[in-house]
Parts: structure tokens; C-alpha cells; sequence
């Protein structure tokens, strides 16, 4: 395949370059005669990484599967995901692992990857299992993971392999039990992580931080690392008070002051993921914490670069380099030669709205639903086949596990 007159960022700066894909990489970028699909008019990012979702299979397939949540990904620009633990059951052992990775081989159509979960006797199984990451949920969310002790987080950090990456949900228990899901019980948290974190000389990643009191208490250990979502950056409290309990997510939607100053610290972030976490609308009447995110992130980020707000190479840097360096994912996150060829056309001109009833997920709904933006994933291109041209779905390829 033969990528004409593509524009990407190269060395830091935008170039216009042939891309000649051989199988499922980039052989080489430059200038090459032959036709090919024309990428006049659209800017070429890497594929995305997504690592942080929640696709509910097994368990809960009816809010969404890895059929589903992946042709979602690919609607949104997003060529890899990396699940969470926290089904039903949730993945703590090799068996429960396996059983994903069956299941997710046969349906998945971008590639995928795997957190396993941190539970409060597991250590042999996170040794048996030797997965690619491990996942700790400090406060209770959806499903049953939670670790009620930080002698056990603490064993966790120190028997979990260094050169892989554990990702943290930092809400502090006792404070949501007396306080609610508060600002400070997501900063509690995250002092005490990092502390346990610095203990163990490890690395770590703070999930879905909401604040930057929360980025800059991680940063206080060298080894940290942040990530935040969409619905931090775009929504707050009163954006979502007409959604009632449609706008319930852990941690909370913050007001417009914590909005504005996490923008003043977005250059602390190291990664940016939806934390995709669909449930039905009549789940979400009843409590359920969580929202769809993987066909509007990029667009999100997209209409933010439209107006100014932010640049398309932290954009690049924070949802393609930066997730595949951190989470071990050699050969993606860049256009370069030898790199798995994953393409996103994005037409930074198109205007469109938000609705759910266009959308891939099974959950019917966004809580950006009749949002204005400017800026689409236009095209997709992953493991060297056009999947994605314009609405349509043209063809669905494997995905592969990666992250391993």
C-alpha cells in the first residue's frame, strides 16, 4: 500500500511525504511513483493508544463487548486499547486472563492488551499470570477490586516486575465514606501512592486524575506518571447538570475552577485515555458510574487544537508516543519506518455533532450528545488495511494482543 502526499509531523515538524506500507509496517517514508490513497487534505497521525478502557466482556456484553468497543475505537481514531480488570468476575488470575484473551482474539478488531487486577491475595497468580501491567484500585468503583490496605499496595509495588507499569485509581475510601468523592479524596490518595511508590523505588501511573493538585502531588516522585480524560478537560458540574445521573462518573466531573486549572497543568500529563466505561441509560438511572469515550476523544482534542488551546504535538505525544512507550508496546506510537502500520487521516476542517444514535457503542448515549466540533478521524488505516473511510466501516481486521 502506497500513502500519497501525507502530511505528518517528522523530527517535531509537519512534512509531506510518501508512506509506503509493506504487510502490516511502515517500510519507508519519502518520495515513491505509483498510485496510492490520496492523503491531500487530511493531517496523518499514528494510530492512538487507549490505555485505559473498560469494554465489559465477559460479564456485561450487553453494555458493551470487544466487538463493539473496538469498532468504537476505530470510529474514534484509536487502532489499540488496553482493557481493564474489573469484570465480572474480575481478571486476577491466569484462568480469568486466558479466558479474555480468548475471547477478545476472536472479536477484537484493533489491537488490544490487557491490565490485570491487583486483588487482596493474588500475589502467585500476578506471578503466574505475568501480565503487562497491574492494575490497583485504592477506592471501591464498579465490580469487586478494591485493596483496603497499604501494606498490600505496598506488597504489590514490590513484587511486580519494575520495567512494568502499574496503574493506580487514587481515591482515598475513608474520605469517600465520610466525605463523598471529593477533590481530597482523590489527592489523599495520590500522596499516599506516590509515597508507597518512592518507597519501592517503582514506577507508576495515576489514573484519570481530575485535578492539578492531583498532578502535582504525583510529580513529587520522579517516577510518576499522570493520565487524565477527556471529560476532565471539556466537562464540569454544571456542563453535565442536565444530564442528572447520566453525568455520574468516578472520580467526579469537577467544577469550573478545578477545569481551568487542570488545562494550566496539562504539560505534566504524560498520557491522555477515555477511561471508557459504558453502561446502559437505564443502568446509569439507577447509579452506575462511567462514560462512553472512545468516538469522541480525538474529535475532542481535535476542536481543542481548532481553537488554539492546545498543540497537535502534545496531542500526538500524549495519545500516541507516550502510551506506547509507557506500556512496553515496541513499534507503535510513530510514522517511521519498521513502525506497525496504524493511520489516522483527521480532517481538521470537518463540523459535526455529537449523537449517539451514529455511534458504534452499545450504550446509546455520550454525555457530549449535540456538541459542536471541528475535527474527525477522516480515515484509519491498521495493520496496512483501510478500515475506516469516511462513516463506513469498510473491512474489520484481527487486532492482536500487544503489551505482553
Amino acid at each position: 500500500m502506497l500513502v500519497k502526499n501525507a502530511k505528518f509531523f517528522l523530527g517535531g515538524k509537519i512534512t509531506e511525504k510518501d508512506i509506503l506500507i509493506e504487510g502490516e509496517r511502515i517500510k519507508a517514508v519519502g518520495s515513491f511513483s505509483g498510485k496510492g490513497i490520496d492523503a491531500s487534505g487530511f493531517l496523518v497521525l499514528p494510530g492512538l493508544i487507549d490505555a485505559h478502557v473498560h469494554l465489559r466482556d465477559p460479564g456485561a456484553t450487553h453494555k458493551e463487548d470487544f466487538h463493539s468497543g473496538t469498532r468504537a475505537a476505530i470510529a474514534g481514531g484509536i487502532t489499540t486499547v488496553l482493557d481493564m480488570p474489573n469484570n465480572n468476575p474480575p481478571t486476577t488470575t491466569l484462568e480469568r486472563l486466558e479466558e479474555k484473551r480468548a475471547i477478545a482474539s476472536k472479536k477484537a478488531v484493533c489491537d488490544y492488551g490487557f491490565h490485570f487486577g491487583a486483588g487482596t491475595n493474588n500475589f502467585e497468580e500476578v506471578k503466574r499470570a505475568k501480565p503487562g501491567s497491574l492494575k490497583i484500585y485504592m477506592g471501591k468503583t464498579t465490580g469487586d477490586l478494591f485493596l483496603p490496605d497499604e501494606k498490600l499496595i505496598f506488597l504489590h509495588f514490590q513484587n511486580f516486575p519494575k520495567d512494568k507499569p502499574i496503574v493506580v485509581h487514587a481515591e482515598d475510601q475513608a474520605i469517600i465514606e465520610t466525605e463523598g468523592r471529593t477533590p481530597l479524596a482523590a489527592q489523599v490518595a495520590v500522596a499516599k501512592a506516590t509515597m508507597l511508590a518512592e518507597k519501592s523505588g517503582r514506577t507508576i501511573c495515576i489514573a484519570h486524575a481530575s485535578t492539578a493538585r492531583e498532578i502535582e502531588l504525583a510529580k513529587k516522585w520522579r517516577k510518576s506518571l499522570v493520565e487524565t480524560c477527556p471529560h476532565y478537560l471539556f466537562l464540569d458540574q454544571e456542563k453535565i447538570r442536565h444530564l442528572g445521573n447520566l453525568g455520574k462518573v468516578y472520580p467526579p466531573v469537577r467544577d469550573e475552577a478545578e477545569r481551568k486549572k487542570l488545562w494550566g497543568a496539562l504539560d505534566s500529563v504524560d498520557y491522555v485515555s477515555t477511561d471508557h466505561a459504558p453502561h446502559l441509560p437505564k443502568e446509569k438511572e439507577k447509579g452506575a458510574a462511567g462514560f462512553p469515550g472512545l468516538e469522541t476523544s480525538l474529535a475532542l482534542m481535535l476542536d481543542a487544537y481548532n481553537k488554539k488551546q492546545i498543540g497537535m504535538e502534545w496531542i500526538i505525544s500524549r495519545m500516541c508516543e507516550n502510551p506506547a512507550r509507557i506500556f512496553n508496546m515496541r513499534g507503535k506510537g510513530k510514522i517511521a519506518p519498521g513502525f506497525q502500520a496504524d493511520l489516522v487521516f483527521v480532517d481538521l476542517r470537518k463540523e459535526w455533532k455529537v449523537r449517539a444514535e451514529n455511534m458504534q457503542s452499545k450504550c446509546g448515549w455520550s454525555p457530549y450528545e449535540g456538541m459542536s466540533l471541528k475535527g474527525k478521524a477522516a480515515k484509519v488505516i491498521f495493520r496496512g488495511e483501510l478500515v475506516l473511510d469516511g462513516e463506513e466501516m469498510v473491512k474489520e481486521i484481527r487486532g492482536k494482543e500487544v503489551m505482553q
